[in-house]
């Protein structure tokens, strides 16, 4: 071992503290099913029915299963150690969820919605997540009628991926293996939200109002009809008499939101379907819930795991044995605190007299 300071020693980890907190930001100690239908992250359990569960459950009960990340979902409770989760067994007499502790399954709640995102399938193409593709993906701002899901650019435009041409200025573009941007598809800071043909096509008429508003242009940034084989959009941005028959999607301005409340207090009348719409079908337009964070981690995550145990085990062993690696960091670092003070080398037998000593 060479020898090295204290204060290098100190330092190191606290970069290595840094990045593991991006990687794992919150405290995964709190299960959100006594909370209700929230705003939050949700994490597919394909091992185990297909269930959603929270980002600590995710973590600490479901630590070798396989997991897909589906960001957030809105109105979504925890399945974890409910009856809808295979995992648990109640003739087993465990916990059913590990941080709630429960001996009995939950009621599993009747309101989740389930689609093809909780068997890691996105897109109208049904296809799993792949984060090396350079294809820009989009969710979808409204979700009632596509569960939330997230679409490639190249689906939103209905044609498949290798027929539609990269803009020749973006060919040579460093970023663009990154974010391209498709022939006719909308420049990706042209919109704040976005809104797919499944979702537009169920509430067509309401749609149709809302674009022809006098308030259309402080909402509607561009519309993109869907399956179209030559310019998908007209010189404004908008579709013609000969597409209202097609499926579109339709792309929204930064500060529609606020646009859409106008529009809806214009109205007068509250049995008004244009208002009922706004207000009770699709509130989130005008303001969505506020995404639920668990709480922040309370002690540094590399008080955890060290970079080399980070990088080799797996998740289970992670879980399994972050309370005997939060003990041993957390010594360590207080017998080195007063080498560090001093500005003393830490030698070998120093860190071998540490390991020596009961803890």
């Amino acid at each position: 071992m060479n020898n090295l300071t204290a204060d290098d020693f100190l330092n190191q980890q606290q970069a290595l503290e840094d990045e593991a907190r991006e990687l794992m930001p919150w405290d995964p100690k709190h299960c959100t099913y006594s909370l209700g239908a929230l705003k939050q992250q949700v994490y597919a359990c394909r091992t185990h029915g297909n269930i959603g569960v929270c980002y600590s459950c995710s973590i600490r009960c479901h630590t070798s299963c396989d997991i897909v990340e589906l960001f957030t979902k809105r109105n979504f409770t925890c399945d974890c150690g409910t009856e809808r989760d295979s995992r648990v067994d109640p003739k087993s007499k465990q916990k059913m969820c590990e941080i709630r502790e429960n001996r009995e399954p939950d009621v599993a709640a009747s309101d989740n919605s389930y689609g093809p995102n909780f068997k890691g399938l996105f897109c109208d193409c049904a296809q799993e997540y792949d984060a090396d593709s350079p294809t820009v993906m989009i969710q979808c701002v409204m979700g009632n009628e596509c569960g939330e899901d997230w679409y490639h650019d190249h689906c939103i435009m209905g044609v498949e991926a290798d027929s539609v041409s990269v803009k020749p200025e973006e060919m040579s573009d460093a970023d663009a293996v990154t974010e391209r941007h498709l022939e006719n598809f909308p420049a990706l800071d042209s919109f704040d939200a976005f809104i797919c043909w499944k979702c537009v096509s169920k509430y067509a008429p309401y749609f149709q109002k809302i674009e022809s508003s006098e308030l259309a242009n402080d909402i509607v940034s561009q519309t993109v009809i869907h399956g179209k084989d030559d310019k998908s959009v007209n010189a404004e941005g908008k579709r013609t008499r000969d597409d209202d028959t097609k499926p579109y999607s339709i792309f929204l301005k930064k500060g529609y939101q606020e646009a859409l409340g106008k529009l809806s207090d214009s109205i007068k009348d509250n049995h008004n379907k244009l208002h009922i719409f706004l207000t009770q079908i699709a509130p989130q337009l005008i303001k969505d819930e506020e995404e639920y964070e668990p709480p922040a981690e309370e002690e540094t995550i590399l008080d955890i795991i060290s970079k080399s145990l980070y990088q080799s085990i797996n998740r289970a062993e992670l879980a399994a044995g972050s309370s005997a690696l939060y003990k041993l960091q957390s010594n360590l670092k207080n017998f080195l605190q007063p080498f560090a003070k001093n500005g003393k080398v830490v030698k070998e037998e120093d860190i071998a007299s540490f390991f020596q000593k009961p803890k």
